[in-house]
């Protein structure tokens, strides 16, 4: 049986006790993650050993270097032999529940996300002068400005999404600030696998680092982890956040990323007869992908009529390629309580439909019902458990809610107008993240300036919604300024002290 590590610590860090858990495959063997067992002295020693590296090593990079060196890490895992990627493909599966094919296809695309030129991007859209992270710079006022990055960031990383770690360490990085990362045991590799290709590159940073699995909720050790660190960084469900934010003391930056609802803008131009079919198709690759575990993805998609195809017939379209979706990339298994929230919703809409006068519809891509003609709500199902189901709804009053049990649950909801969905989203406003677009050029910023007005932060085309760009602001909020700190010389400071240079005039 073969035993892999899921953590990482500084390589002159050792730890005493350790735990494991088995994993099967899906080729028949089974292996053993193992990790270490953890008490608040040592999350204490290991904030310290991290910091320490930092200062010795870290601190006095500049940014160019860091920048090249997470580069270096990336473009390894661009080569498909690379170790470290197939035991992504082979194990994330495997603890996940993902389809492999999956995996493999949204990982690759993801960490090219991490290349320099990218990094690059990260830096300039947010700095004016990168340089400021490693030494003070003139800045407009007339004085100079350093920026400072935290000593040691706590990131509380969530296992919904492989691969989103990997964005929070890298912001980490780029401010010069060494890392205590809690992974969860639903998906302890991924972040310990990145570290591992930043060793193979550069081994003293990587001692600024320390990935360590636990239990959530496990107190002592959070508690250790939050007192040691200058920046907490927090990912998961709002229970998750909400649990860890009074433990953060005031003044201490605590930057959470809990859970969020998308939604799709589908105007009519593009359902013309030539677009429709690719149009369908991006909302079930939007629907599909991580089985909308992501923040990102959309649990509402609001379809405007007078396209060649009306709403009510977009959403059998749906259902279609969901199943065409279920075919090549299987649903992973959902927990038994968020089975029952599916089938609770079903039931709810179907009761709806009967007591409108309209036949429930059941089953995928099979049935004649009137009710697939008619304007009145309907549900279609996947003809096996809960593997995907799609909710039509006539008109935006007839939606009880624009959140769904995801596990590719999908609203989809017929407008006159895509302007007509606007005012349903302002009671989600703080849970508003994500708007998928499918609108003429025209159309595009008139409805993007009245949609950032609601608390969407991204607007992205269909199809697109898991695939965040390199330099969005997420959660609104921005990538590097809000871990770092800004320190200014003012304005003729330079000048009073040169008085005191005895060789000038």
């Amino acid at each position: 049986m073969s035993v892999i590590d899921v953590f990482h610590a500084p390589r002159d860090f050792t730890f005493s006790d350790f735990g494991t858990r088995d994993v099967s495959l899906s080729d028949g063997d089974t292996v053993m993650l193992r990790f270490p067992r953890l008490d608040a002295s040592t999350v204490r020693a290991l904030a310290d050993s991290v910091r320490r590296h930092r200062e010795e090593t870290l601190a006095r990079y500049s940014t160019d270097r860091i920048v090249n060196a997470i580069a270096q890490a990336v473009e390894l895992w661009t080569d498909p032999s690379y170790s470290e990627r197939r035991l992504a493909e082979h194990l994330i599966p495997a603890i996940t529940g993902y389809d492999a094919s999956m995996v493999r296809i949204e990982l690759k695309r993801y960490m090219r996300m991490f290349r320099r030129r990218e990094l690059l991007r990260f830096v300039d859209d947010e700095l004016d002068c990168p340089q400021m992270l490693d030494e003070y710079r003139p800045n407009r006022s007339g004085g100079y400005t350093r920026l400072y990055g935290p000593e040691l960031s706590f990131h509380v990383f969530s296992s919904n999404v492989p691969g989103i770690p990997v964005w929070s360490m890298t912001m980490s990085l780029l401010t010069k600030s060494s890392i205590l990362g809690k992974s969860s045991f639903d998906e302890p590799l991924m972040p310990v696998l990145f570290a591992r290709s930043l060793a193979s590159v550069d081994p003293d940073m990587a001692d600024a680092l320390a990935i360590v699995p636990w239990r959530g909720g496990t107190v002592d050790l959070e508690d250790a982890a939050i007192g040691e660190a200058d920046v907490v960084v927090a990912y998961g469900s709002s229970h998750t956040t909400e649990a860890i934010r009074p433990r953060v003391r005031a003044g201490k930056p605590f930057l959470s990323y809990g859970a969020k609802i998308g939604f799709a803008l589908i105007g009519h131009e593009a359902l013309r007869a030539d677009l429709y079919a690719d149009t369908v198709h991006r909302m079930a690759i939007d629907v599909a992908t991580y089985d909308q575990q992501s923040c990102l993805a959309p649990q509402t998609m609001f379809v405007e009529r007078g396209g060649a195809v009306p709403p009510a017939h977009v959403a059998e379209l749906l259902a279609c390629e969901l199943e065409s979706q279920q075919r090549k990339y299987p649903r992973s298994t959902p927990s038994e309580e968020e089975s029952l929230a599916i089938q609770r919703l079903r039931s709810a809409v179907q009761m709806k439909a009967l007591m409108l006068g309209a036949g429930p519809l059941a089953g995928a891509c099979e049935s004649d019902d009137d009710s697939m003609a008619s304007d009145d709500p309907f549900v279609i199902q996947s003809r096996s458990d809960t593997d995907w189901t799609v909710l039509y709804y006539p008109s935006v009053g007839m939606a009880d809610s624009l959140s769904t049990p995801l596990n590719r649950t999908i609203n989809v909801v017929a407008v006159d107008h895509v302007e007509d969905a606007l005012p349903v989203l302002r009671p989600y406003t703080q849970w508003l993240q994500t708007c998928g677009v499918a609108l003429e050029p025209d159309r595009l910023f008139a409805v993007a300036q009245r949609v950032g007005a609601m608390g969407i932060d991204r607007i992205c085309p269909l199809g697109e919604m898991n695939r965040a760009k390199s330099g969005w602001h997420h959660d609104g909020g921005f990538n590097l300024l809000d871990l770092v700190h800004a320190v200014d010389i003012e304005r003729n400071t330079d000048v009073y002290c040169d008085g005191f240079d005895m060789d000038v005039e």
